[in-house]
């Protein structure tokens, strides 16, 4: 059967749409890596931002030097070496200082250079995070009851992001902290007649879900009790374990690839 003119149109849109989504998406990608490092050394000279060649002689970039692609052509990129610390990264027969932010030296170097002599530089997925924790309302079973034992205390661990952006990702934590457990007569059985507020150690561990900045978590740990407070002993939920909805949730974090 003869497709009509309609038909072949609807094809090609749909084509050219398809192949605007993968440029759209290869852009993406471009700009996601816009630091590198040379694998190899690499013949450069030295432009200006916009590309211009300001020096004909010829530099060698060492092996394992990392850049930044301030501008990306369609034959050629201006880059800029990345330094970190006060270390002093030699170009060639030309140096210059990782501190003089003031004024920055520009190189180019072809596209076909970035393809065959470097390669991308990409942070690990896995950070180490270290922050707070305070679980206000904890949910206790045997019997089951929600109990105001405030808990405040550090939390350290290691997160998981989804992708490069870091806007999505899981933690996984560990907790240690200090909880306030109130213990009446209907925690003990009738073993307590008054109110009692005590303190405890309180180790937990716990999940967090990051969407950008907000952050849903949820922790499980035990409320131990010196063993020389005789209240301990008339404690029904002594040794067992709660849960709670972390609230107020700080994190700091840094990346474990250097």
């Amino acid at each position: 059967m003869w497709w009509t003119f309609k038909q072949i149109g609807s094809v090609i849109a749909l084509i050219l749409a398809f192949h605007g989504e993968l440029n759209a998406q290869g852009n993406d990608n471009q700009k996601a890596n816009r630091f590198y490092e040379f694998e190899i050394e690499c013949p450069i000279k030295k432009c200006d931002i916009s590309g211009e060649i300001i020096d004909t002689n010829i530099y060698i970039a060492p092996p394992h030097s990392k850049f930044t692609i301030v501008d990306l052509q369609i034959d050629k990129c201006v880059i800029r070496f990345t330094l970190f610390g006060n270390n002093k990264k030699r170009v060639g027969s030309g140096s210059y200082d990782s501190e003089d932010f003031t004024s920055y030296t520009y190189f180019m170097i072809t596209k076909a250079q970035l393809d065959f002599k470097a390669s991308p530089v990409t942070k690990s997925n896995i950070d180490l995070v270290v922050g707070n924790i305070l679980t206000p309302i904890k949910l206790r079973f045997s019997p089951f009851d929600f109990t105001k034992d405030i808990s405040i205390g550090a939390t350290f661990g290691i997160k998981y992001s989804f992708n490069q952006t870091r806007q999505t990702a899981l933690d996984a934590l560990v907790g240690l902290g200090i909880s306030t457990v109130g213990i009446d007569s209907l925690s003990s059985h009738g073993r307590t007649m008054t109110n009692v507020d005590l303190l405890a150690f309180s180790p937990s561990l716990g999940l967090v879900l990051e969407f950008g900045n907000a952050q849903i978590g949820i922790f499980t740990g035990i409320d131990f009790i010196s063993n020389a407070n005789k209240f301990k002993y008339d404690w029904v939920y002594a040794n067992k374990p709660w849960i709670s909805f972390g609230l107020g949730y700080s994190i700091f974090s840094f990346n474990l690839k250097r």
